[in-house]
Parts: structure tokens; sequence; C-alpha cells
């Protein structure tokens, strides 16, 4: 078995000043297991002490970086951490690196990298990947963790699973002279897995943008795995098909994909699986809500098995998975609602959830949703509205946004308020009178509903404020 190459002396003794942004626990969890010397700035915020406690265990210190020990910072993209990073930046000569690139340099020390790519849905299939490859223990660097698992895991160093999922590649905010770079710019993987390619701003302004550069990274791969039935996917592989590449996998619902899908049934707990790959069939059940996050578990198949796996082998492995945190995650029920949280943001991944979400009730869907970004909100807009549209009532929250004064604080609210269908949106008003978020949620369910809390940051935050606020007498229904 091939042994990793030492770490790069850059990432030898790494500080955090946000460890939560998109993607950066995974990088910290990595490179605490794979011997860096890793520091997190320390946080008072009740809702991060937990994951700084599940660092601590690993052995990552909160502290400010020493200045003589500290061979570089991980930008995270969350602008409250900008001045600190600048500072240390440019006083000590610190350099500054992004996940993106964090990410290229590991993955160069690794005999073997798979990567899962795509302009949205890349979570499920990336977590799902880390079961199907039990057999040759692999190491990850995740967007979002499995349950009861880190993000990030060094494994036995052959095998290295990266989730390149546009969240964490491009931050809306960077430091000063920010160089852009392109998706999976410098990865040469073994395997790339590409679960959708679409229009995701800031990431991919356009389908053509997205095509480019998920196209270029198929092309540094030595096989690509497509999922066959998205429609950017299917133009993906009409271009990959005009000129010598990549060996190509295409995985989907047709008896003409390499690894088909021939049986999905919901049980009401999982999804069976069916799938067929290389001749053998074998049958699966994963415990994950929703079409779109089962066929993101056969996606995760295929990649294996085009890594070689065997079927029998991949089956086992994915038997063991036990879903992804944040993804149609139970919270509770109290008063007969039941609170459920999503980490949705794409608007595919929003309808996807929204769907999964009406599986499990009878009773009406009230949604709490925070936007993610004024560019990708305003630009998404009519989509977003749409995919919202499966709920019986949305409570909006405010936009979440790491760049200070790039945009007005109302513009993503208002491109939400001005697109088709927004009659069904509303706003919480502030005010010392007025209903907040959770109250307001809260008043619009009745016994037998389902509240889903939908984004990363506030809508996380907002889950035990509706237990408490549904465990408040109210009056008689």
């Amino acid at each position: 078995m091939q042994r990793p190459l030492p770490l790069p002396a850059v990432l030898a003794a790494v500080h955090f000043p946000d460890p939560h942004s998109p993607g950066m626990a995974g990088l910290a969890f990595y490179l605490a297991r794979r011997g860096a010397q890793v520091t997190v700035a320390p946080s008072h915020a009740e809702h991060d002490r937990e994951l700084l406690r599940r660092l601590h265990r690993t052995g990552a210190l909160q502290r400010p970086p020493g200045p003589d020990s500290t061979t570089s910072l991980l930008w995270g993209g969350d602008n409250a951490a900008l001045q600190e990073i600048v500072d240390l930046a440019t006083g000590r000569g610190l350099p500054t690196v992004s996940h993106s690139r964090a990410v290229e340099l590991l993955a160069a020390t690794v005999p073997t990298v798979v990567a899962v790519a795509g302009s949205h849905s890349t979570t499920t299939a990336a977590a799902a990947l880390t079961c199907a490859l039990t057999v040759r223990d692999p190491g990850w660097i995740l967007n979002a963790s499995p349950h009861a698992d880190a993000p990030g895991y060094d494994g036995s160093g052959e095998v290295l699973v990266v989730d390149l999922c546009p969240d964490s590649a491009l931050h809306e905010a960077g430091p000063p002279n920010w160089q852009h770079r392109a998706l999976g710019a410098g990865l040469h993987p073994a395997v790339t897995l590409v679960t959708a390619v679409e229009e995701a701003p800031p990431a991919f302004l356009t389908r053509q943008e997205a095509l480019d550069q998920v196209e270029a990274l198929a092309r540094r791969s030595q096989t690509v795995v497509v999922w066959s039935g998205q429609p950017g996917c299917a133009e993906l592989l009409e271009r990959l098909r005009r000129a010598p590449g990549p060996r190509v996998v295409t995985v989907g619902r047709g008896e003409d994909s390499d690894v088909a899908v021939l049986g999905l049934l919901w049980s009401g707990e999982d999804h069976h699986l069916t799938i067929r790959a290389g001749g053998e069939q074998s049958t699966v059940a994963v415990p994950v809500v929703g079409k779109t996050a089962a066929l993101a578990v056969a996606a995760a198949f295929a990649a294996g098995w085009a890594l070689g796996l065997s079927v029998a082998d991949l089956a086992d492995g994915l038997g063991a998975f036990p879903g992804v945190e944040r993804s149609l995650t139970r919270l509770g029920t109290v008063a007969g609602v039941t609170v459920m949280e999503s980490r949705a943001q794409h608007p595919e991944e929003i309808a996807a959830d929204l769907g999964g979400a009406r599986m499990l009730t009878e009773g009406a869907l009230v949604v709490v949703y925070e936007p993610v970004g004024h560019l990708r909100t305003a630009a998404l807009a009519d989509r977003i509205v749409g995919a919202l549209a499966a709920a019986d009532h949305t409570v909006l929250l405010p936009v979440r946004s790491t760049r200070a004064g790039s945009a007005r604080p109302g513009d993503g609210i208002e491109a939400l308020l001005h697109a088709d269908s927004a009659n069904a949106l509303v706003v919480p008003v502030p005010g010392p009178c007025q209903m907040g978020a959770d109250t307001l949620a809260v008043s619009l369910a009745h016994r037998g509903d389902l509240i889903l809390t939908v984004g990363p940051d506030a809508a996380h935050r907002i889950g035990p404020r509706l237990l408490a606020a549904l465990d408040r007498p109210r009056p008689a229904e």
C-alpha cells in the first residue's frame, strides 16, 4: 500500500479564524488527524462550542496563531474574521491559503484522489462515498459530516475523498488581492463524480461557465462518473464524447447506463436501492429521505465501482451509511409538531428536500428559510420561490452574506418578494411588539404539521428555539 507524502510546509501549523465557514471544519479535522498543528480562533457563541470541543479532541487548540509557530492562515470567507486575517497576514508575513488551494496541496500528498463536483447536490454523494469505500479505509475532506462522524478524517492515507462543493470552493468575500481559482484547479483525480452542472452563483454565474469548469476538471481525471439524468450533465457527456479524454462512466435510471438504478423503493424509514454494475446486481437500504438523496447514494456506488471496488464491497459499505448531518434531520416533536432541518441552498436542493419532507407528514409543511448571499438570491429568486411553493407557509430569515457593503441589506429579500408566486412568503417585522421568526413559524403550525428549517446558519440556530416555542402554552386549537 502506498503511503501519503509529508504535509506541505505551509500546512504544517495552520490557524483557522473561522472553522465554521463551509468546508473549513473538514480541513481542520483532516489536518489535525494528519499531524498538523491546528489552532482555531476562540468563540463564545453557544452554537459554536460543540464543533470546537470536537476539534479539541483531535488536538486542535483554541488560541491565536503563534508569532513563531504558525505557517499559514486558512481563509474561511466570514467577514467577521477579515480584519484579523489582514492584520496577521500583513504584520507577520503569514501566507493566506484558501479552501480550494489547501485541498489541492493535500491531494498532491495522497496516491488516489476521488473528487465529488457539481453546481449542487455534492454533499450526500460525497458522504455516502466515504462509506462505499470502507474496504479501502479512505480519508475525506467534506462539507458536511456523515451522522455521528467528523467532516474530516485521515484514513489509511491511500485514498482521499474531497467534496468540491461550490460553497466551500468560493465564498462571496475574499481577502485583498484574492485570486479566484477555477473548480479543482491543480487536482488530477483518479475518479471525479459529477452530480449536476448548471448556474450556481457566485461560483458559476451561467451554465456555460459551469460546463467549462467541470469539463476542465473531468479532463484532468482518469475516470469521470456522470449522473446522466441531469440536463447539464447530459450536455457535459456530449462534450466529453467529442474528443478523446478520460474514461466515462454513466449512472442513471436508464437500462443503458453503465451503472443502472433498477429499483427505488421508499419503505417509510429508508430507501431500498437496486443497482446493477458490470453485470452484477445488488440491493442496499439507506436511511435517506427523498429520491434525490437516494440517487446521490447510487452515484456514490458508481464512483466506487469506477475506482475498482466490487459490487459486494460497495453494498456492504453503503449498508452502514448513516445519512448526513442536517440533511432532513429530525430535531424533535413537541405538541404534535415535528421540527426538522435541511442544509439546502441551491433551488434544486431546496425542491428535493421539501419533496422529501412532504413524504414525512400528512399535515401542513411550514418552512423557515434562510437565503444565502445577495448575488445568489437575486440571480435565482424565481427558482427559489418556485421551490418554496411546495410549502404551505414560508417564513423568510435575513439573507446570510459574508460580503460587507456588497449590496443593500434587503436586496436578496426584495428579489424573492418580487418573484412570481411570492405571496406565500412571510417576512417577520422586527420590533418589541412583533413576532420573531420562531414564534411566527410556530403560530402557523398545528398538530400533525412539520416545520422545516432550510439554510446554513441562522436556520440551524433557530431549531432549538422552535422546539422551545412549541413547548409554551398556546391557544386551544
